[in-house]
Parts: C-alpha cells; sequence; structure tokens
C-alpha cells in the first residue's frame, strides 16, 4: 500500500486523486455542488453534500483504492460544523463569507480587546470568516443546537470524524477563528478567549498537525468504501495554504496570488505580525506562517457578471472569447482613457477585514458604459484592492520582484497584463497549482517522518 488518496473539499467542488508515495498523479476525479446563499448574509452548505461527495468520488477511483495506505484532506475554511458526538452534523456548515455574525465580531472584540486578539491570535474576529464569531451566533439564535452540540470543528473535523471516529483539527484551519495560540502555533487554544466567551474547552476538537495521523479508518467504512482497514487517515489543512504548498510556497518573503471562487494574496513569513488589514494562517509546515488577503468574490465576480451581463454566451464563449477580447481591446486601444471605466467596489460578498456589511457598487456610469466596460471597471477594482494590500505587506517583507500565480481565474488569456498594470512593478509566473497535490504532500511529510522515526 504505496499510495496516496488524496481529497480537496472545496467551495464548489469535491475533488480525489490517487497519488504514489513520490507524489505522481495516478488519477484523479471531480464532483460539482453548490453552497447555498441566503438572505441576511448567511453563506453556508450541507454536509451530507461533502459526504456523499466522498463516496461518489473514491468509487470512481476504486480500482486503486487497494494500493492506498493513506488518506490526506484538503479543506475549504472556515467550514464550521456543530456536531452531536457521533460527528453527525446538526445543522450546515457555516462557510468563510457567511456575514450573519456580525454583531457578536463587534461584541467580542470590546468585550476581549482589539489588541489582544492581534498580539495572540494574530487575527481580529469577523463575521463567517472567524468561527467564534459564528458559535457565539449560533448560542444566541440557536440555542437548542448549542445546546446538542458535542463538538465544533471544522470541514476536515467532520470528515475525518466519519473516517475515523476521532476528533481533531489543525492550525491552519484555525488559525483565524480568535480561539487559537496563533502567534506561538503551539497546539493550544487561548483559554482566556474561550473563557470570556464562555465556550467550554470540551466543546472543541483535538489539535494536531496538519501532517498527523488522526488514526486508522473504522473498519466498516474501509469496507465499503473499498481501502485496506489499516489505512491512515491525516487531520489535513486549509486548501489554500496547501495550494500554496503546492508551488513551493516554503520560505519568508515568497508570494503567491491563488485566483480561484476567492483571489487571494499569500505570503509566507517567519514571523507571525498580526494586523487589522489581512489574516494570518499557521503554515502546514512548522516555523512557517502566512499572511492572507481575501477577496471574497475572485472568480465568483467574474460568474456574477457572466450571469448579469454575459447571459446570451456559453461558459467557453465567455471565458475564452468575451473576458480576453475585451481585455486585448483595452490594451491595445482604450487603456489610455481609463478613467472612463466604472469605478467598482468589490464586496460581492461583503469583506474579511470590516465590522460593516459592505456591498459591491458601479460608480461613474453613463449612457456610454457598455458591458465591457462594465467588465473592466470591475476587473481594475479587484486588482487595485489586491494591490493595496502588496503595499501594505511589503513593509514587513524583503523586496520581492517576482509574484507566482496559479488557479483557473489566474489563467484566463490576458490577465497577466492587467495584473502587471495594476498590481505593481512585480514578475508574474503561472504555476499550475493544486489543493490535491498539497494534500498529498503532506502525506509524502507523514511517511518520511514515520521512515525516520523507525531509524
Amino acid at each position: 500500500m504505496n499510495c496516496i488518496l488524496a481529497i480537496d473539499v472545496g467551495t464548489t467542488s469535491f475533488k480525489a486523486g490517487i497519488f504514489t508515495n513520490q507524489l505522481e498523479l495516478i488519477k484523479e476525479t471531480t464532483l460539482y455542488y453548490s453552497a447555498s446563499v441566503h438572505s441576511h448574509g448567511k453563506a453556508e452548505i450541507d454536509t451530507n453534500l461533502w459526504w456523499q461527495a466522498f463516496k461518489s468520488t473514491t468509487q470512481d477511483l476504486k480500482p486503486y483504492l487497494s494500493d492506498v495506505g493513506i488518506v490526506s484532506l484538503s479543506v475549504t475554511t472556515p467550514g464550521l460544523v456543530p456536531m452531536n458526538s457521533a460527528g453527525q452534523a446538526l445543522g450546515p456548515a457555516i462557510l468563510f463569507f457567511d456575514q450573519r455574525s456580525t454583531a457578536q465580531a463587534k461584541s467580542i472584540r470590546k468585550a476581549i480587546g482589539e489588541e489582544t486578539f492581534i498580539k495572540e491570535a494574530c487575527n481580529l474576529p469577523v463575521s463567517g470568516g472567524s468561527s467564534l464569531c459564528s458559535m457565539l451566533w449560533i448560542r444566541e439564535n440557536q440555542p437548542d443546537i448549542w445546546r446538542k452540540t458535542y463538538k465544533f470543528g471544522h470541514t476536515n473535523t467532520y470528515i475525518a470524524k466519519r473516517l475515523t471516529g476521532r476528533w481533531a483539527i489543525d492550525p491552519s484551519t484555525t488559525s483565524i477563528t480568535g480561539l487559537y495560540h496563533t502567534r506561538e502555533n503551539n497546539l493550544t487554544w487561548l483559554d482566556t478567549v474561550l473563557e470570556k466567551c464562555g465556550i467550554p474547552p470540551e466543546k472543541l476538537p483535538t489539535l494536531m498537525n496538519s501532517y498527523d495521523s488522526v488514526g486508522e479508518i473504522l473498519p466498516d467504512i474501509a469496507d465499503k468504501l473499498g481501502l485496506a482497514r489499516d489505512t491512515i487517515v491525516l487531520c489535513g489543512g486549509n486548501d489554500a495554504v496547501l495550494a500554496a504548498l503546492a508551488v513551493g510556497l516554503k520560505d519568508s518573503g515568497q508570494i503567491i496570488n491563488i485566483s480561484g471562487t476567492c483571489d487571494i494574496m499569500v505570503a509566507c513569513i517567519d514571523k507571525p505580525i498580526g494586523s487589522e488589514d489581512y489574516n494570518i494562517r499557521s503554515h502546514v509546515l512548522p516555523d512557517r506562517w502566512v499572511t492572507f488577503f481575501v477577496l471574497n468574490t475572485g472568480g465568483k465576480a467574474l460568474e456574477w457578471f457572466h450571469s448579469v451581463f454575459c447571459q446570451d454566451m456559453s461558459d467557453e464563449d465567455y471565458y475564452k472569447g468575451f473576458i480576453p477580447q475585451t481585455i486585448q481591446q483595452f490594451v491595445e486601444h482604450e487603456q489610455s482613457t481609463e478613467g472612463g471605466l466604472p469605478e467598482y467596489k468589490p464586496y460581492l460578498q461583503g469583506s474579511r477585514y470590516s465590522l460593516d456589511n459592505l456591498t459591491a457598487g458601479f460608480d461613474n456610469i453613463t449612457l456610454e458604459t457598455t458591458r465591457e466596460k462594465m467588465l473592466m471597471g470591475l476587473l481594475r477594482g479587484n486588482f487595485q484592492y489586491l494591490g493595496d494590500h502588496l503595499k501594505t505587506i511589503s513593509k514587513i517583507l524583503p523586496k520581492q520582484y517576482k509574484i507566482i500565480t496559479t488557479g483557473g481565474a489566474a489563467n484566463i488569456q490576458g490577465m497577466e497584463k492587467l495584473r502587471r498594470r495594476w498590481l505593481g512593478n512585480y514578475d508574474f509566473e503561472f504555476h499550475n497549482q493544486s489543493s490535491l497535490l498539497g494534500a498529498a504532500m503532506l502525506g509524502k511529510i507523514y511517511i518520511d517522518e514515520k521512515e525516520e522515526s523507525d531509524l
């Protein structure tokens, strides 16, 4: 059993892949689903979709499962799940762009102090992005679920519990909750925050490294899936951190721009310097952290634009025709009149860095404004938002001249030209990334550490 089954639980898709222990991809499969966005800012997903996707994708890989010895997880986070003692979800998972708990975020910042959060947790609690706020919202608005909840966990907690019967969570997923000792990154919860918030520590899972073993897969689950009974399940980690790991983010000062559903600017650091202007996650590697700056609607904004302004186009016509042609037209003929573009505020799904429920908007629209100009205004607004962050973190990083770009939205023809124009004077180098590969790399770390300990 020399293979690794890597699982990537994303916001809109579930991927599974078989890798050799030397990280060569043998077979991959994908299943798509949809999160639910409701009124009052709720953003959530039924956890049954995750489990059904796990079973479906592993069935697609069944001929290869007998060679699997390790299951490793890459997961969207936060994906806060309230669970009973058996690991059954008591409600849908609350996702990162959920906006329902703004009042709780304001209250807890005042009660504990923003300086304390920034110093110890390295992050300020915000709605959705901080599981602390979501937990407090559940306690105030769904007291029955709060009372029945045995553990609150993230996406990897839920999957690992279903597979092994054991509780686990890792620093890369829990480091922006407001509950973790992110600065120390020592696998401990912030007891002072738990006490002041009235959250019993026994409601939280066991902390362990992303590459640590949670345990062996349960015999009945192994038999149903076609896996060996002694298959090891790793705790796993945050999908964006693992995507960055997959393209080589390991040294302080490296910067990667991940363009997917969200647009995420990630910089590797060796000292956790907290700020109200960005998040800090623990890396899956020791003695490393990453700054996270997230535009909630990067690629998602392009999907929205398609659904509203370009309904007459197929996906292929839109992404491979309309967008590249519009960019090319702008670059060749209209960039000198950039002032004629609409001004776009990039908050279609709010902001992780504000307690206000920010919304998107277009200004400077006239009768001469076409959908092509609207698109370019949207792209400029997104890039300038990320560019402002680069100026902020440049104060704590060595001088950088290169940014690695990755993700589906980054590979749209013409995007690199806009990046150079609106992000800054950097060299941009596109890499195919894979959170799936990042998960497999955790398996490789586990194998190498085990072999070293056996010597």
